[in-house]
């Protein structure tokens, strides 16, 4: 499968989920053992001290991780996921996420994934191991 039929794969499959539409997250690529993805800085997402709230970049992280799990063949299912949130998001108009195959085992997926601004700088990391439910 071609990197641009991934990424039709994986956006339709996105789409599908009203809950990651409404958090207007969009997958940039995909491709082996990398996914990138991004949502925008709405203040429709900020926790009272006006930065993204965590929920939200947890959410962010484990979708892009998730699909870049799933792109190893099989549906998956997230079993765990670990963040270390080291800045706040602000002052970025994009919040990005690169997901990381660290290994793909026969029943488990496992991925790092950085969360940067506009400017590179890293706002947070974290692991995610997902199941292989197929």
């Amino acid at each position: 499968m071609t990197n641009n039929d991934l990424m039709e794969k994986y956006t339709a499959m996105l789409n599908r989920s009203e809950y990651i539409r409404s958090l207007s997250i969009e997958l940039l690529e995909i491709n082996g053992n990398c996914a990138r993805g991004r949502m925008p800085f709405d203040k429709k997402y900020c926790n009272p001290n006006g930065s993204i709230h965590g929920g939200c970049l947890y959410s962010l992280a484990d979708t892009i991780a998730g699909t870049l799990a799933n792109s190893t063949g099989c549906d998956v299912a997230t079993v765990e996921g670990s963040m270390n949130f080291l800045e706040p998001a602000v002052n970025t108009g994009y919040i990005y996420c690169t997901a990381k195959i660290k290994r793909c085992g026969r029943h488990l997926v496992t991925c790092d994934v950085d969360i940067t601004g506009d400017d590179g700088r890293l706002l947070d990391c974290g692991i995610y191991t997902f199941f292989k439910l197929g």
